[in-house]
C-alpha cells in the first residue's frame, strides 16, 4: 500500500534520489495547510474538527479549483534516508523503493503519433485520426480524437482543448491545396462525452485512426473536489466533516459520477483479455496515446500539442470552473455558487492512512502518469519544452487580455428575463456547448498569425508529410 510515507523516485536531473510524497501535509504561518501531491502544493482550508454533522462556514482562502485544477508548483524534494532503501521490508509491505521500481516499470515516454504509426507501417499518413464522423461511427472499432472525460480531473478543460483540436484541424486540413493530408470530407469526430472507457468499448479502437487521451489528478483531491461539485454546490447544501469522512470511507454508489474507490483506475482502464497478467495501470499507460496529469496542466498540453503535432494556438482555452466562481448544477442548466474545499485534521489524518490504502490503484496511476510525463518531456527534449511551456503563457495571457471582454460565461446568469434571454442568445455563440470552449471565435482571431506559422512550420518538417 501506499501510505503516507509517500514515494521514493530517482531525479534524472541531479542524479539523487528524494522522496516524492504522494500525499503530505505541511503546516503553515496562516493556519492553513498545504497538501502536497507527487507534482506539486494545493493550498486547502484547514479547519478545525467539528462534532459530528456540524457544518463547518465558508472559507476565505484563495484557492482555485473546480475542474480546473491548473497548478504548476515546483515539487518539493526531500533527501531520504538509509532505511527507507532497504528492499522488501520485514513486514512484507512494499517499500519506498519497491514502489518507485514499480512506478519506473508502469510508466513510458510517449511517442510522437505519427512516428509510432510509421514504424509499423511506413506509409502511415499525419492526423490519420483525424477522421469525418461517418468513418468514426463504427462501434466495432472506435476511430478519432478520443478523449476519456473522467469527473473533477480538469475534465471541462480537457473538452474544451478536445474541441478546440478538432475545430482547428478540421478547418486546416479542409483548406484548397493542401498537401495529402487533407480529408476527403467532413470535420475530426471528437468525444468528449462523460462515459468510461469500458462504456465507450476504447479498447476495441483502432490506433491508426484514433488518438486517446486524459487527464488524471492526484485521488484525495478530486474526490474531495467531486464532493464539493456535486453533493454540496449543485445540491445548495451544507458542508459537514461527517459528510466529507462518508464520501471517502464508503463510495460505493454504481452511478459513474459518484465516487468510488480507485475511481479513476476504473473509469479509465481498457478491458483486456489478459487482465489477470496486467494491472489497470499497465493497461492505461500502455493503452493511451497520452495521459496529461491536471496538476501540471501547462506541461500536459505542450507535450499533448507536441505529441499530436498541432499548433499551441489550438490548446488555448478558458477555465470555465473555478472555485469560488459559478459553475452549472449538475443537470447543466442552473447556475450554482462553486463551494470552495476544505478539511479538517481528522480529514487529513485519514486521507494520509486508510484512504490511500484504499485507493492504491489511483495511487500507482496517478504515480506512473507523473512519471511518465517527465519520460515524455525528456524524450521531446526539456528544453523545448521548456520554450513551448513560455509560449503557451504568453499565448493564454494575449488572449485574456484581448478576450475577456468579448466572451460571454453560461454563469451566473441576469435575473431580468429579457436580459436572460439575450445572456443565453451570445453564450450559445461563445462557447461551443454548455460551458465548453467559451471564446474560442475570439482565441482563433487573436492568435491567428501564431497559428498559422506553427501550421506552416509542422507542415514543412518531416510529421507534415504522407
Amino acid at each position: 500500500a501506499i501510505g503516507a510515507v509517500g514515494l521514493l523516485f530517482l531525479d534524472n536531473k541531479q542524479g539523487k534520489k528524494y522522496l516524492k510524497p504522494s500525499t503530505s501535509i505541511q503546516k503553515k504561518s496562516n493556519d492553513n495547510i498545504i497538501l502536497a501531491s507527487s507534482s506539486g502544493t494545493t493550498d486547502i482550508q484547514h479547519r478545525p474538527s467539528k462534532k459530528g454533522g456540524d457544518a463547518v462556514g465558508s472559507n476565505s482562502n484563495k484557492e482555485e479549483d473546480g475542474e480546473e485544477l491548473q497548478l504548476n508548483a515546483a515539487v518539493d524534494k526531500f533527501e531520504t534516508t538509509d532505511t527507507m532503501n532497504a528492499s522488501p521490508s520485514d513486514s512484507g509491505n512494499p517499500t519506498p523503493t519497491d514502489m518507485s521500481m514499480e512506478i519506473e516499470h508502469k510508466s513510458r515516454a510517449y511517442p510522437i503519433w505519427i512516428d509510432k504509426q510509421r514504424a509499423v507501417n511506413s506509409n502511415s499518413r499525419p492526423y490519420g485520426w483525424c477522421v469525418s464522423e461517418d468513418l468514426a461511427s463504427n462501434v466495432k472499432s472506435p476511430k478519432g480524437l478520443l478523449f476519456v472525460k473522467v469527473h473533477k480531473c480538469s475534465s471541462s478543460t480537457g473538452a474544451g482543448v478536445t474541441l478546440r483540436i478538432q475545430d482547428g484541424l478540421s478547418k486546416r486540413l479542409n483548406q484548397p491545396n493542401q498537401n495529402q493530408t487533407a480529408l476527403a470530407h467532413g470535420t475530426c469526430f471528437a468525444n468528449y462525452d462523460h462515459a468510461t472507457a469500458r462504456d465507450l468499448r476504447f479498447e476495441k479502437r483502432d490506433p491508426s485512426q484514433s488518438f486517446l487521451w486524459s487527464i488524471v489528478r492526484e485521488p484525495a483531491q478530486r474526490t474531495l473536489s467531486h464532493y464539493f461539485y456535486f453533493d454540496v454546490s449543485s445540491r445548495n447544501d451544507t458542508a459537514t466533516e461527517d459528510g466529507i469522512m462518508t464520501v471517502l470511507k464508503f463510495p460505493t454508489h454504481p452511478r459513474p459520477w459518484h465516487p468510488q474507490h480507485n475511481y479513476q483506475s476504473k473509469y479509465l482502464d481498457l478491458p483486456s483479455q489478459n487482465e489477470q497478467s496486467s494491472s489497470s495501470t499497465e493497461r492505461i499507460i500502455n493503452g493511451y496515446d497520452f495521459l496529461g496529469v491536471s496538476e501540471r496542466m501547462e506541461e500536459s498540453l505542450v507535450v499533448l500539442a507536441m505529441l499530436a503535432q498541432i499548433p499551441l494556438t489550438d490548446v488555448v482555452i478558458y477555465s470555465s470552473k473555478q472555485s469560488g466562481g459559478y459553475g452549472f448544477a449538475t443537470d447543466n442548466k442552473d447556475c450554482v455558487k462553486l463551494e470552495k474545499k476544505w478539511t479538517t485534521p481528522k480529514i487529513d489524518e485519514y486521507i494520509l492512512g486508510d484512504y490511500q490504502k484504499a485507493n492504491t490503484d489511483d495511487y500507482l496511476l496517478y504515480n506512473a502518469a507523473q512519471r511518465s510525463l517527465d519520460k515524455t518531456i525528456d524524450a521531446l527534449g526539456r528544453k523545448r519544452v521548456e520554450e513551448n511551456v513560455e509560449l503557451l503563457r504568453s499565448l493564454q495571457q494575449q488572449n485574456e487580455e484581448q478576450c475577456a471582454s468579448k466572451v460571454t460565461m453560461p454563469c451566473p446568469e441576469p435575473e431580468d428575463e429579457q436580459e436572460k434571454r439575450e445572456h443565453i442568445r451570445l453564450v450559445k455563440e461563445s462557447c461551443y456547448f454548455s460551458d465548453i470552449g467559451c471564446g474560442h471565435a475570439c482565441t482563433d482571431e487573436v492568435l491567428a498569425d501564431n497559428g498559422e506559422k506553427e501550421w506552416a512550420s509542422i507542415l514543412s518538417s518531416s510529421y507534415g508529410q504522407g
